[in-house]
């Protein structure tokens, strides 16, 4: 069977893509709970929603110019590592495609590699790390291979190839990318990264169907009346002590902005002393536990000196809440690792482990 790589075919892996990444966030959120700072599915759902009313709204001409402008888009609305690496995947991609109406099957493999080729350079990656890579290059791989069979049956090797690839990060230790940090602790989990990537590589061969891309109208309408997802039940709260209002509040903010779901664990602040003076209030800190208390226990974060001299002498009082513990970590690193695995559902232990995993955070 011969497939036209035209706009038409592109658009169709957008649409299926979307679909794809919306149907399946909340597991590649789970994936990323356990080795990440689940946040993966939601901000692929964001970004891909996003991008694709952004190109319905203003219709690209070409295929290169589709991939292009909704990597762009990525880049610019998908938070975390997200969004520069599938953004520069997609560039990459559309760069190589040109502004021709119709794409050569081999100028698709040349952009596959090219796209391939330019994340491991921005995220200094290579197969085995347990990053997207592990999906991607033996997709590009894959593909190139069996291009001589046509173009469906190399995208169908590809696609096997990729969900192969991202099976086999399972075993692996992450040398790359926040899971890195927890070194042995990452053996058993999959990737999300890579299993994000299978899946759109997988809806690349998929656009080769046109009826597989279209949704039943009945599908559509069993969606729309699908019942709403339960509140989630109490998590574990955070809360931020600093000698310094704005400097806890702001970090409750950027903490809450990071987490990426949407529905942040709760996050106190109790900052500076009650007329906004610099110093620590012991009252401020037992509201901000009462607040943040929903029953799984509070995380602490202290940013020095008397704040923590402050909630020591509380833990010996007692809250006579759930349990609170001071976490020895970072205060705008662990608070977000915390606040993130809290908002994932962790226990008090996982929240903690999270915060002092923040300790390995490097930035060179």
């Amino acid at each position: 069977m011969t497939v036209p790589l035209d706009l038409a075919f592109f658009r169709r892996f957008l649409d299926r893509a979307t679909r794809v990444i919306v149907a399946e966030s909340a597991h590649l959120t789970e994936l990323d709970a356990a080795i990440g700072d689940a946040d993966h599915g939601a901000n692929l759902k964001r970004g891909f929603t996003s991008a694709a009313e952004a190109v319905a709204a203003e219709p690209p001409a070409t295929p290169g110019a589709l991939l292009t402008a909704v990597g762009a888009h990525l880049t610019n609305t998908v938070g975390g590592a997200s969004g520069p690496l599938y953004g520069t995947v997609l560039r990459r991609m559309g760069k190589v495609l040109g502004e021709e109406p119709v794409v050569e099957a081999e100028t698709l493999g040349r952009a596959l590699g090219a796209a391939v080729a330019s994340v491991r350079r921005l995220g200094d990656s290579a197969p085995g790390d347990k990053t997207m890579v592990d999906a991607l290059q033996p997709a590009a791989d894959a593909y190139n291979a069996a291009l001589p069979q046509g173009v469906v049956a190399a995208l169908d090797a590809a696609a096997r190839a990729a969900r192969e690839g991202a099976k086999a990060t399972i075993p692996l230790q992450a040398r790359r990318g926040r899971a890195s940090y927890l070194g042995e602790r990452s053996i058993g989990h999959q990737d999300p990264g890579a299993t994000s990537s299978a899946l759109l590589v997988t809806a690349l061969y998929e656009a080769t169907d046109p009826e597989l891309c279209a949704v039943p109208p009945e599908r559509e309408a069993a969606a729309a009346e699908a019942p709403a997802r339960a509140e989630p039940a109490g998590r574990v709260g955070i809360v931020l002590v600093s000698h310094s209002r704005e400097v806890a509040a702001s970090t409750a903010e950027l903490a809450k902005a990071l987490v990426g779901t949407g529905d942040p664990a709760p996050a106190a602040p109790a900052g500076g002393l009650p007329d906004g003076a610099v110093g620590t209030s012991a009252e401020l800190v037992r509201r901000a536990v009462g607040a943040a208390d929903q029953g799984r226990g509070v995380a602490v974060f202290c940013d020095m000196g008397s704040a923590v001299l402050t909630v020591k002498a509380l833990l010996a009082e007692g809250f006579g809440g759930s349990e609170v513990r001071i976490a020895d970590a970072p205060f705008v690193e662990g608070a977000v690792a915390a606040l993130v695995t809290a908002s994932a559902g962790g226990d008090l232990a996982a929240v903690l482990a999270a915060a002092d995993d923040a300790r390995a955070y490097r930035k060179l």
